[in-house]
């Protein structure tokens, strides 16, 4: 079985011209030096702020959700 695959391997399905290498590193080179990344902008100060305000929020908001359930599961379960 490998000899079968080595002998497709070997086999010539492409003709590469000489000068491939070197026209594929022009071509990256030129395309790169037109596409730039953007550059992301720095986070500031009041966006960070803003950030853990949300996440303290959403924080109380799931706290308060779990506390809500957790009652309900008391009074339900209560013998009285």
């Amino acid at each position: 079985m490998n000899t079968d695959l080595d002998a497709l391997l070997e086999e010539s399905l492409l003709e590469v011209p000489g000068d491939f290498a070197a026209h594929m590193v022009r071509r990256l080179a030129h395309e790169s030096a037109l596409r730039r990344p953007p550059v992301p902008p720095a986070a500031s100060r009041w966006r960070r702020l803003m950030q853990w305000l949300a996440l303290g929020s959403s924080l109380a908001v799931g706290a308060a959700q779990l506390a809500g359930f957790m009652f309900g599961l008391w009074t339900a379960t209560a013998v009285g």
